[in-house]
């Protein structure tokens, strides 16, 4: 009954990756698309760190799905602690992308580059922010529900894109008065919580 119970909780917390997934593929193309056309250093950052949350995310469905599986001659207790390899992949993945953001952000201020920063941007920002607040909520009761640790580490993501969305909101607004440096600097603080929610991940 246990384990029915676990199976259960499992399948529960796969429709939280599932949602997220979604809300991430639309958002890091919308952010991408937009970024590329506003020359904005942290809406660009803000995208690749929602490509790292696809794949993130990814990793804890699979995770949970092997999870699912009952016991057999090479599982005795069942495949439960595959769910913290999908935490731990998740991390490796945001480090991994987390570095090259940051390479590039550096690399933009050493160069001095001086880019135009188009207002749109921002609006982007404030609308993933809102998304992600209520994947968050939603990812958040539905890990209590079902007591999954690695939906909760997805959840605690979800929180720290909706900050770092609102971040590159104000640094979109600064920049458009020719605060270019604003925008870049910015773009370092969301690496900086792309390698600490990685490490929390962790």
């Amino acid at each position: 009954r246990m384990k029915n119970t676990r199976y259960q909780d499992f399948k529960l917390a796969e429709r939280g990756a599932l949602i997220s997934i979604w809300a991430y593929v639309v958002l890091s193309i919308l952010k991408l698309v937009i970024a590329n056309t506003t020359h904005s250093e942290s809406l660009q950052a803000d995208g690749f760190n929602n490509i790292t949350d696809i794949l993130g995310n990814i990793a804890v469905l699979i995770g949970l799905k092997i999870a699912r599986r009952p016991a057999d001659d090479d599982h005795t207790y069942g495949h439960w602690k595959v769910e913290s390899v999908a935490s731990l992949i998740t991390s490796f993945i945001m480090f991994a992308v987390g570095f090259f953001v940051l390479k590039d952000t550096i690399t933009a201020i050493i160069n001095n580059e001086h880019t135009p920063v188009d207002l749109s941007g921002s609006i982007v920002g404030i609308f993933s922010a809102i998304v992600m607040l209520i994947i968050y909520f939603y990812n958040r009761n539905l890990a209590l529900k079902s007591k999954s640790s690695s939906l909760m580490s997805a959840a605690k993501d979800n929180l720290s894109d909706a900050v770092s969305s609102i971040a590159t909101s104000i640094a979109i607004f600064a920049s458009s008065f020719n605060l270019t440096i604003i925008d870049r600097l910015m773009a370092v603080i969301i690496t900086i919580f792309i390698f600490k929610t990685a490490y929390d991940i962790f």
